[in-house]
């Protein structure tokens, strides 16, 4: 008897065993036999079994028919439940789908037996009224028909008892006020049956069908749930529990007297809340901006914090942290654009796209966020500077197959019109949940593998029944892709947008993200002019966890919506908060790069992608990244190729005169040029340039030792420079003869055609200077990381 009238709690634990809530056993107002209105009665029965009244328990009619759908399915999984069999189920057994075996069924049948005879026919829809759950953590008719209409059940109309009765099959699915076109398609199939049963007239069924969702509907937006500070803390942890223990289950929490072990930090869930939900942290502007964040174990997919909204009164309300469906920005480009890029056409760090004035197939205009243009640039500052231009470059050099390919393993699905594909807009605007946000850029935290994020490990029944699950881990991408992909978004914490929250000692990677107004939302908004936006978000990432945050408001096209300035840096001050916390007392080694990738120096902007010349600047040069065996081998000639240096080289010094006289040997200008070559020498801070001569003189030439340094030009191309040493008297002589030698410096290990000359003229006596040659100085190129 006891059994048939309360539900056994469900116990949910967090990580480390504590318990987080417990669930069912409460929240219910009992009703009598009395209490039952006759379309109620109708109702449930029609939907739910309509022989009730005439079986003895069981429904033979019913059996057989589920019969037939099991053997086609290989298992007992379908039909054949009479109401007195759900209550057995509800009070005695495993609501689970997998436990309906025919042993478990014989056993219900016999239970049903054993109650038909002991209690009447109104006694148990009595009792099956009051214990099924009704969402909202609302159990039975009698305390649903005052939560939902603020009435007893006898003053409910039709359509309200219709919607009432199709509610136990999913409570959460048909719950008005979340899901009210789910509960408005549920309820109609009610009132169908009805009418076919004979139990409404066709007039009562139009008019019903006729009838809003939300008639007598009561709001419950201004009250506060009671033990809030608990219950609206793990909220959205507990309607995630919810769905997955259905997913992967079918038990019900509510009445099944489980016990739930999940993923959840208790601590980072409750600084979370506090986050969002007071402004010790940060000083929001007002109480109906929202957001939504969550916070995973990168290696593992384990969710260790979530919520849904901020400012909630009610529990089990709309979980934005699983449901939202509103433009990522930007921050899909990562894994729309560039990571594919690399994946698929063996991209480096460092390729060459063109940030300039572009439109897209249809003609329109896309536009970077500051409608100015960069022109070349690496993929790095593409990226860190999230340009929009060059998003859609290698959106469109990918293409939609591989994209698509790419998504499906970091199991993102993208709709347009209502069917699976892709658009050129998508590149850098793209619904994605935070949820599923969040398990994408894990995969790039973890080598290229993709971990499902998930909540519960652990399911024990009241009989001691246990179900355990692992985390569901595949390969999404090749290790270099995610390696590389990790290395530009370290560069947003340094570089990029993320610089105000960046973290001292912690390894992190990142992408800000925002959508746009267009001109006519704005002007229908009457907010034409403002820097406002319909979306604001932070995904960011360490070796450790991953963090996504939205921030916005559920009806961004009001006026006063619109997400301003200041608003649009709250995504990521929570981020920053959340990932400080979670941090704070682990140390966190920095990613390791992996044999598949390579680094080498690279000149910007060339095409195709070449290794810095001779001559290329400092300012152009960058050290970037490469998928191993795809480092290029041509060099740069932009800044000019190397050319022969000058030979025959010979220096004759007047002491008296003080005059240092240089000659060389006539030059060959290279074939094919009609430029003159001119000659550049320097000694100390005097610099002569010469055109098409073999000689030139330096005055005023009195420290004994000084060094000459050489070097010819034609066009844009130059030779090394090359230096020599050279002595050109003593204090204890006034002359001093030796054989000349020199030697060149380059700028670059690799540079071609450099040469070096020995004179094989004999100087004259007292005239010509001694040469010492001076060591070769390979000055290797600048290490630098974009622009």
């Amino acid at each position: 008897m006891q059994d048939l009238e309360g539900a056994i709690q469900t116990t949910i634990l967090d990580k480390d065993g504590k318990v987080i809530t417990e669930l069912g056993g409460e929240n219910r107002e009992m009703i009598s036999e009395q209490d039952v209105p006759q379309t109620l009665k109708d109702a449930v029965t029609s939907i739910e079994d309509k022989r009730f009244y005439t079986h003895i328990g069981i429904d033979p009619i019913r059996i057989a028919g589920s019969f037939v759908n099991n053997l086609k399915s290989s298992g007992a999984r379908q039909g054949g439940s009479t109401i007195t069999q759900q209550l057995i189920k509800l009070s005695v057994f495993s609501t689970k789908e997998v436990d309906q075996t025919y042993k478990r069924k014989a056993q219900e049948a016999v239970l049903a037996l054993k109650i038909e005879r002991e209690f009447s026919k109104e006694q148990i829809l009595t009792y099956y009224l009051n214990k099924v759950y009704m969402s909202n953590n609302v159990y039975g008719f009698g305390t649903a028909s005052e939560y939902y209409y603020g009435k007893p059940l006898n003053q409910l109309s039709l359509p309200q008892i219709a919607l009432l009765a199709g509610m136990p099959q999913a409570p959460n699915s048909y719950n008005p006020y979340t899901n009210p076109d789910n509960a408005k398609y549920r309820r109609d199939i009610v009132l169908q049956v009805m009418n076919r049963d004979g139990k409404i007239t066709e007039q009562e069924l139009t008019e019903a069908e006729n009838t809003p969702i939300t008639d007598g509907l009561i709001s419950h937006d201004n009250e506060v749930v009671a033990d809030s500070n608990d219950a609206l803390v793990f909220d959205s942890l507990i309607s995630t529990v919810l769905e997955e223990v259905a997913d992967k289950t079918g038990l019900d929490p509510y009445n099944d007297g489980l016990t739930i072990e999940t993923t959840v930090d208790s601590g980072a869930q409750r600084h979370l809340y506090n986050v969002l939900n007071t402004r010790d942290y940060i000083n929001y502007v007002n109480n109906e901006l929202q957001a939504a964040a969550v916070l995973l174990d990168s290696q593992t997919g384990e969710v260790r914090a979530i919520s849904g909204g901020r400012n909630q009164t009610q529990l089990l309300t709309f979980n934005r942290a699983t449901k939202l469906n509103r433009s990522t920005g930007s921050t899909i480009k990562p894994i729309m654009d560039y990571g594919p890029a690399i994946e698929y056409l063996d991209y480096s760090t460092g390729h060459t796209f063109i940030d300039q004035p572009t439109k897209y197939s249809s003609g329109k205009d896309i536009y970077n966020w500051d409608r100015k243009y960069f022109g070349a640039m690496t993929m790095r500052r593409a990226l860190y500077l999230s340009r929009n231009t060059t998003a859609l470059q290698a959106f469109r050099e990918v293409g939609n197959d591989n994209i698509t390919a790419f998504l499906k393993k970091l199991d993102i699905t993208v709709e347009n019109d209502g069917k699976d594909y892709l658009v050129e807009s998508n590149s850098i605007n793209t619904p994605v949940s935070p949820l599923k946000l969040a398990a994408a850029f894990g995969a790039f935290s973890n080598y290229g593998n993709y971990s499902k994020p998930h909540v519960v490990t652990k399911i024990t029944t009241r009989d001691g029944e246990t179900f355990t699950f692992d985390g569901e881990q595949t390969k999404a991408m090749k290790d270099s892709t995610a390696y590389m992909i990790t290395d530009i978004l370290k560069d947003s914490f340094t570089k990029g947008f993320a610089t105000d929250i960046n973290i001292p000692g912690l390894p992190q990677a990142g992408k800000t993200g925002s959508s746009n107004y267009t001109e006519e939302q704005l002007a229908a908004m009457g907010e034409t002019g403002k820097n406002i936006i319909p979306d604001s978000w932070m995904a960011g990432y360490t070796p450790n966890y991953v963090a996504t945050v939205w921030v916005g408001y559920d009806d961004p096209y009001v006026k006063g919506h619109g997400v301003d300035a200041t608003e649009q840096t709250y995504a990521k001050k929570i981020y920053y908060q959340l990932m400080s916390y979670i941090s704070r007392n682990t140390k966190t080694a920095d990613w390791v790069q992996p044999d598949s990738v390579e680094a080498a120096n690279i000149e910007v902007g060339t095409i195709p992608l070449s290794l810095p010349g001779a001559l290329t600047p400092a300012s152009s040069i960058s050290r970037e990244l490469f998928v191993k065996g795809t480092i290029p081998n041509s060099y740069s000639t932009n800044f000019g190729k190397v050319i022969p240096a000058p030979t025959g080289v010979k220096a004759s010094y007047d002491q008296l005169r003080k005059e240092l006289t240089v000659n060389w040997d006539p030059y060959q200008v290279p074939a094919g040029s009609n430029e003159k070559p001119v000659f550049s020498l320097v000694i100390g801070s005097q610099e002569l340039s010469v055109t098409d001569k073999t000689s030139a003189i330096f005055s005023n030439i009195t420290e004994p030792h000084v060094t000459l340094s050489m070097k010819v030009t034609v066009g844009k191309d130059s030779s090394n420079t090359k230096e020599f040493e050279l002595e050109l008297f003593t204090e204890e002589s006034s002359s001093e003869s030796s054989s000349e030698s020199e030697s060149s410096s380059s700028s670059e290990q690799h540079t071609p055609g450099s040469s070096s000359d020995t004179s094989s003229s004999e100087p004259a006596p007292s005239q010509e200077p001694n040469s010492r040659p001076n060591t070769p100085n390979e000055d290797s190129s600048p290490n630098q990381h974009g622009q």
